[in-house]
């Protein structure tokens, strides 16, 4: 798979604009700020995991539209060795989504604190989407599920009795030979 698959969305004309003329044109709500870094930091920890880095974590060079953000890709996509200046752009974006984002204080600091931990301790950026799709839970709460019931389509007679003796051959020799065994005492 190569670095632009896994970067890029293949639709990449149908999109909007970008973060960067998202971002100037009003702030965004919580859930669109977790919900474009979880999308971009997808992006970039595919990009590491293929041994590359994007180079030029940008506003500019984020793409939005209705599936989500996207990486475009003018970025310097290069063959890496240290994906540390990814992080730490990712880490200045992300205060760059949270300039005037009315939240809870809570998310905020929060947010803050992995923006700062990007830009100073560099943690690897799959730590950093785990720290997201955290916050994102904790935002939204979580999901409810209904129990998942399968039912299994009944099987003609003919098929279960198919099964039976197949079943029965295979586990019911054994069963004898070990009982006629225990009885004689061998």
């Amino acid at each position: 798979m190569s670095a632009a698959a896994v970067a890029m969305d293949p639709h990449a004309a149908t999109y909007e604009e970008s973060l960067a003329e998202r971002l100037s044109g009003g702030s965004l709500a919580p859930d669109e700020v977790l919900r474009y870094a979880i999308a971009i930091a997808t992006g970039l920890r595919d990009l590491h995991r293929q041994g590359l880095v994007y180079g030029a974590v940008s506003s500019h060079l984020i793409l939005l539209g209705p599936s989500g953000a996207f990486l475009r890709s003018s970025g310097g996509l290069a063959q890496l060795g240290d994906s540390r200046e990814d992080v730490k752009a990712f880490g200045a974006l992300l205060g760059e989504l949270l300039r005037g984002v009315e939240a809870a204080e809570e998310f905020r600091a929060e947010i803050d604190r992995l923006a700062l931990s990007c830009r100073e301790e560099i943690p690897e950026m799959r730590h950093v989407l785990i720290v997201l799709r955290l916050l994102r839970l904790r935002q939204t709460g979580p999901a409810r599920r209904r129990p998942v019931v399968v039912r299994q389509p009944a099987a003609p007679a003919k098929k279960q009795k198919i099964r039976l003796r197949i079943h029965m051959a295979l586990h019911w020799k054994p069963l004898v030979n070990l009982v006629a065994a225990a009885l004689t005492g061998k």
